[in-house]
């Protein structure tokens, strides 16, 4: 099933992301390819010990995406899409970030912190309860996650924030004890494997831009696209 416990979390104060239940509501404008055609596969070594992260081989056009030291038991792929825009496309790199960086907080059992390098400190502060929650610290996840079919559309509601939304499915994954290594059987309903999700982004008083907030996710079968 892969992980969520944290992000069901943060589904109850008004925030989401990168979970095994999350999503949100598709992106008109600014869509962008995110089919296997269009998406890296990443294989990363390393171990649960919070190695440094190292960037990808994968161009954004806009910098480049920073992969987690996942163990090799995780593959995360992810759409290589960016918009043509110049700032939309340093946008949608922050959260391509933002979102590896929380998986990689689930895979450590809560123990990386990296994330916190995308965020504001409102979302900060939402992002470590989450993070604090005993579905995330006893557990970690293996398999594969796919990340694609992503958007950027600009907030029809706060003036200079970005709306960056994509698909998420984590059906080839299995939440794990920290404890044990054994799988956590999954007893969710498996439309919860498919979702949309939609990160608010505003930038900071440097310019950068950071995740403020996350909008309620869209399961499968609302989020059609979301499923293969």
């Amino acid at each position: 099933m892969g992980k969520g416990q944290g992000r069901a979390a943060l589904i109850g104060v008004g925030l989401v992301g990168l979970c095994a239940v999350t999503a949100c509501a598709s992106q008109g404008s600014g869509g962008g390819g995110g089919e296997a055609s269009s998406s890296n596969s990443f294989h990363p070594s390393g171990s649960m010990s919070g190695a440094p992260a190292a960037s990808s081989g994968t161009g954004t056009g806009a910098g480049q995406v920073t992969m987690p030291a996942f163990g090799k038991n995780v593959h995360i792929v992810l759409t290589s899409w960016h918009p043509a825009n110049a700032s939309q496309a340093q946008a949608v790199l922050v959260d391509k970030n933002y979102e590896l960086a929380y998986l990689y907080a689930e895979y450590t059992s809560g123990q990386d912190s990296s994330w916190a390098n995308y965020v504001s400190s409102t979302m900060q502060t939402e992002v470590q309860g989450a993070l604090a929650q005993p579905g995330v610290t006893t557990e970690s996840f293996t398999g594969t996650i796919r990340i694609f079919d992503m958007s950027v559309v600009a907030d029809p509601t706060v003036p200079g924030r970005l709306d960056v939304s994509g698909c998420f499915d984590n059906a080839q994954s299995a939440n794990t004890s920290k404890k044990t290594g054994q799988v956590i059987p999954d007893t969710g309903s498996p439309d919860l494997h498919y979702y949309r999700y939609t990160d608010q982004l505003a930038k900071d008083t440097s310019g950068q831009w950071q995740v403020t907030s996350d909008l309620p996710a869209i399961y499968y079968p609302r989020a059609k696209e979301c499923k293969p």
